[in-house]
This record gives C-alpha cells, sequence and structure tokens, in this order.
C-alpha cells in the first residue's frame, strides 16, 4: 500500500510545483500606478535619468491578461525568463535583459492579496557586466481592482 502512495506523491510533486510557479487576479476593471526609478554611473559620472510614473485603467477579461507567471517577462522588450520560484503569496521570476548591449539581470517578484482584487510587483535590475558602467533601476507596480468592466460606450 505504501508503494502507491510513495509513487503517486512522485508523480504529483512535479505537477504542483509547477502549478504553484503561477498566480492570477481576478477579472475586471483595473487601475494600475507603475513608478520607475533608475540610478547609473558611466566611467564615474552620474547619468542623469529621472524617474517615471504612469498610470493605466484597464478592463482584464482574458485568462492571459489575469494570470501572473514567466510569461510576464515578454512584456519587457529584450528580456528572458530564467526561472521562476513560488512565494507564499505570488511568485519571484528571475529576469534576463539585452537593451541594446547593455546587459542587466535581476528579479521581478510579485505579490497577491487574498481576495485577489489587488497586486504589487517589484522588478529590480542591474547590469551584469563590469564594463565601466553601474546601472539600477527599479520598477514598482500598485494594482487595485476597481470593479467591474464598463460597457463600452
Amino acid at each position: 500500500m505504501r508503494l502507491p502512495v510513495l509513487l503517486a506523491s512522485a508523480f504529483l510533486a512535479p505537477l504542483l510545483a509547477a502549478q504553484a510557479q503561477s498566480i492570477s487576479v481576478n477579472k475586471g476593471q483595473w487601475r494600475v500606478d507603475q513608478d520607475s526609478y533608475f540610478r547609473g554611473i558611466a566611467d564615474g559620472e552620474v547619468l542623469d535619468m529621472p524617474p517615471e510614473f504612469s498610470s493605466i485603467d484597464e478592463c482584464w477579461t482574458l485568462d492571459e491578461e489575469v494570470l501572473i507567471d514567466e510569461s510576464m517577462v515578454a512584456m519587457f522588450e529584450g528580456c528572458v525568463s530564467t526561472g521562476s520560484k513560488a512565494l507564499p503569496y505570488g511568485v519571484a521570476i528571475g529576469v534576463s535583459c539585452d537593451f541594446d548591449g547593455l546587459l542587466v539581470g535581476g528579479t521581478l517578484a510579485f505579490s497577491v492579496s487574498h481576495t485577489r482584487d489587488s497586486f504589487s510587483a517589484h522588478l529590480q535590475l542591474n547590469n551584469e557586466a563590469n564594463d565601466g558602467l553601474d546601472f539600477q533601476s527599479d520598477l514598482l507596480m500598485i494594482g487595485h481592482r476597481t470593479g467591474t468592466c464598463q460597457a463600452p460606450s
């Protein structure tokens, strides 16, 4: 009797681990605020890179719009996922990017509320080469579901 239980556990463990590496939020109308901060030093000179702020209001009705997993990395042109790890209320995704020859890497960490009506995300990137350029960026996103989607007028 123990052998079937052990075999079932062995077969289910990879499946459960794969499922644990994606999460989702509820479908509906969402507001997402995004703040981006940059720090850079090239050959000892501080680069002037002002922060960027934006907000969007969108209706998310498709499964792929509410799914949070490694496929999210495709939003950032030039970036690929290097793997993901389940977190207690989210997922951490390794990121490697090539921005016109500037190689950066880091982590994209998502946390989703218990109700699945809000989330936070933090993307940290640092340059990977020791080429006289010290570059870091932080992107913070906070999302809140504001209700059901409104019919187009």
